[in-house]
């Protein structure tokens, strides 16, 4: 019995109590928590986290030193800098997806990895098949997005799932934990632009706005449902379309279950007014020198599924979600669990990955804040850089 002045210890604390303070924790505090003691240690290995707020991965800050990643957390407003984060890796690495905390990498050889950048876990793998074999040469622009259908720290049944290019369409591959080689998905749809996973199942998105549905649970992948949605002609006839202008798609699941297909566009040349200006305003009789116009995004455009009437409806107000874009999982969290996010908004980063090495002085730079009540767009951190690369990723950070 424990006599009632004698000095307790941290250690003491009652595991059950433990735990639901562990888990109201974010992951700066729960990194904090694991070197008190080794039961608390022990603790946060097994404790599930709270939810998270993704942070922005960036490279280093500073000419020629490319071993050094930046993580912006925008819960706290702060960088946070770590050293030799692809040590073994080589100095080109490139990022082609994020889910559930690790990031899916091809190495200086395109070797594709499995990595968490914060437990410096890796996981290789399978080589590309002979189908795939240039992707030496469109490390950039061969694979458009990489998922994870699991875990790979909580499950040992994940799965990999890619959008890649070929023979001009974008098709679906997978890969299952243990497997030796990637295998494309049969029945599949031939022009993919976005995937999520949402209850370990694969939502895959259609260039022509239709959504698939898989289920990976039996031994080959099984489409549960598919659904092509119409869509109001008013509703997108709102922003010119024409050859000044680019378009993204994207599928969100948000955190009250709604299916949302998110459309981008992307001005080709925008001047230093903010104009989307014609590629031949980039040189005129009076100039040497091309100006230089950087691709900006403009505007965003928002529809729910409603999928009684098989309909994409325009949607004017996300209310509470905030929507995080990119070469990650698109995601949706409520700004009711992350107070220091801004609601009906749309923070977006740069995944136009194919027009990185086309010139020296931008790419990368495509990354900001778009607010559905006003239509505005502001920086949500500072940055002099025009050229970012690699571009910067949401990460939504893992510990284990």
């Amino acid at each position: 019995m424990t006599h009632p002045h004698q000095k307790r210890r941290i250690s003491d604390l009652p595991a059950e109590l433990l735990e639901v303070i562990l888990t109201k924790l974010p992951f700066v505090d729960n990194i904090r928590s694991s070197a008190v003691c080794s039961s608390w240690n022990s603790a946060t290995t097994q404790t599930p986290l709270c939810a998270q707020t993704p942070w922005l991965m960036l490279p280093s800050d500073q000419e020629h030193d490319f071993t050094t990643c930046r993580f912006f957390n925008l819960a706290e407003n702060k960088f946070y800098k770590m050293k030799n984060v692809f040590e073994g890796l080589g100095y080109d690495v490139w990022c082609v997806g994020s889910s559930h905390g690790w990031l899916v990498i091809l190495d200086d050889e395109a070797k594709p990895h499995l990595f968490n950048p914060f437990s410096r876990v890796q996981i290789q793998l399978p080589l590309f098949t002979d189908e795939l074999a240039n992707v030496n040469n469109l490390r950039k622009s061969f694979i458009t997005k990489a998922i994870l259908l699991a875990d790979p720290s909580r499950s040992n049944d994940f799965v990999v799932v890619m959008i890649y290019d070929y023979d001009f369409a974008s098709r679906l591959a997978f890969y299952k934990q243990g497997d030796k080689t990637w295998t494309k998905l049969v029945g599949a749809n031939q022009d993919y632009c976005d995937i999520i996973c949402h209850d370990n199942q694969l939502y895959a998105l259609a260039d022509n706005r239709s959504v698939e549905v898989w289920e990976f649970q039996s031994s080959s992948p099984t489409k549960i449902m598919s659904i092509e949605p119409s869509m109001q002609l008013k509703d997108v006839e709102k922003f010119p379309r024409n050859n000044n202008i680019s378009t993204k798609f994207y599928l969100v699941k948000t955190s009250n279950d709604d299916v949302l297909f998110i459309e981008r566009f992307i001005g080709n040349f925008v001047n230093a007014q903010g104009l989307v200006v014609d590629e031949s305003y980039l040189l005129s009789s009076n100039d040497t020198q091309p100006l230089v116009c950087p691709y900006r995004t403009k505007m965003f455009f928002v529809f729910k599924l409603d999928f009684k009437l098989k309909r994409w409806e325009k949607v004017e107000s996300l209310k509470d979600q905030v929507v995080f874009l990119g070469g990650n999982q698109s995601m949706s969290v409520s700004s009711h669990d992350f107070l220091e996010s801004k609601p009906n908004s749309i923070y977006f980063t740069d995944d136009r990955w194919y027009e990185m090495d086309l010139d020296n002085l931008y790419g990368g730079h495509d990354l900001g804040l778009f607010n559905l009540d006003n239509e505005s767009i502001k920086p949500f951190y500072h940055s002099d850089l025009e050229k970012i690369d690699p571009p910067p990723f949401w990460i939504t950070p893992n510990p284990w």
